[in-house]
């Protein structure tokens, strides 16, 4: 296994310099880099039973090949010249008797906030998937309540400060959280959340040529609809192994106010099929019950809503932020969170990954399509 990595990297890299240097004759070329750091952090106790399975602090590893846009596009430096790429972590969360390690690989967007000459701020996104190597076992492993699947959903958010040491070579110190997660496919589903302090250093391949043509201000602010539809199944508690289907579709109109930003609303239907069950097992105080004493409606399943939206734009990728409230839902749950990833395949139509969530508690990760009905 460790030859495969080994291997994988040395592709990526041996890829990744033949781009370097084709790119280096273009007028206005990404500066292509590689960067390594090391952290070290505590695993969030959410969850009372959590704490007595941590042994020690958290600690990680991380490896990055991007690179930093320069300007080519309008977008790219209403985001002052961003950077995105890939990237792979190894993570032991404190308790590997338990928990075994996490291997990541995640792509990630890092955005300047303030850049002076040798100083920068910055932000870091990332999201991607996941291997725990420990999962949940009622017979191996029972104490682990918190990851139930090998499999899961990575995300990452950070941010650092970075100090110019040489033209090409950067030093730079991030606080951030990591979180491993299967979005309840499968329970248990509690999550793995480190909060982290990583130091590293950043290598530049070239120097790339940035653009000097100022921005254009953003002409285009009219309303866009869009219609989603996504798709997912989750499992819920008691453990059984039954899974249930889950969806939603939602139309939601969206208003350009720049490069980078858009706001708006929109209306949602939602159908989860775990509720019927759910409905059962409060009924039962801690088993779910015959149908002769508690059958809900299949109609239960449905929860009608409304939602307004942020959406920030990176050319042919959206990122939306949704906050959401019920009309119905049979759980007398009030209000919902959503994180959608949009990604252009034509002016038409996109892919969609989503995660739905009700605060800090993960609902389910979907994936589905958006149509543009008005752009």
């Amino acid at each position: 296994m460790k030859k495969f990595y080994i291997l994988a990297i040395l592709a990526i890299l041996s890829t990744l310099q033949g781009f370097s240097a084709s790119t280096q004759k273009d007028s206005v070329s990404p500066s292509l880099y590689f960067q390594a750091g090391s952290y070290t952090g505590f695993l969030y106790a959410h969850h009372r039973s959590m704490g007595y399975l941590i042994d020690n602090y958290a600690r990680g590893a991380q490896l990055r090949v991007g690179w930093r846009f320069n300007g080519k596009d309008e977008w790219e430096k209403a985001f002052r010249f961003p950077s995105a790429g890939l990237g792979y972590m190894v993570a032991d969360v404190g308790s590997p008797r338990v928990f075994g390690y996490g291997h990541a690989l995640f792509g990630f967007l890092d955005i300047s906030i303030i850049e002076t000459k040798r100083f920068s701020w910055a932000y870091d996104l990332g999201a991607g998937l996941a291997y725990v190597t420990k999962k949940f076992d009622i017979n191996s492993n029972p104490n682990n309540e918190v990851i139930g699947s090998h499999l899961n959903a990575f995300l990452l958010i950070s941010s650092g400060l970075e100090y110019q040491l040489t033209k090409k070579t950067t030093l730079r110190v991030d606080l951030g959280l990591n979180h491993f997660s299967n979005g309840n496919s499968t329970e248990p589903n509690w999550g793995l959340n480190t909060f982290f302090a990583m130091v590293g250093a950043k290598q530049f391949l070239h120097e790339g040529k940035k653009s000097k043509t100022p921005i254009v201000t953003y002409q285009h602010k009219k309303w866009e609809a869009i219609l989603h539809i996504g798709a997912a199944y989750k499992e819920v508690k008691p453990v059984d192994g039954t899974k249930f289907f889950v969806g939603d579709i939602h139309l939601t109109a969206r208003r350009r106010i720049s490069y980078t930003n858009s706001w708006g609303g929109g209306v949602d239907l939602l159908y989860d099929g775990s509720i019927r069950k759910v409905l059962k097992h409060d009924a039962g105080h801690g088993y779910v019950v015959h149908d002769s004493v508690c059958n809900p409606s299949l109609f239960e399943n449905l929860s009608p809503a409304v939602h307004g939206n942020w959406s920030m734009h990176f050319g042919k990728i959206v990122f939306d932020v949704q906050l959401g409230f019920y009309l119905f839902n049979a759980l007398n749950k009030i209000y919902f969170n959503r994180w959608i990833l949009e990604v252009e395949l034509t002016r038409q139509l996109s892919l969609l990954t989503a995660l739905k969530s009700h605060l800090a508690s993960a609902d389910y990760v979907q994936f589905g399509l958006i149509w543009h009905l008005k752009k």
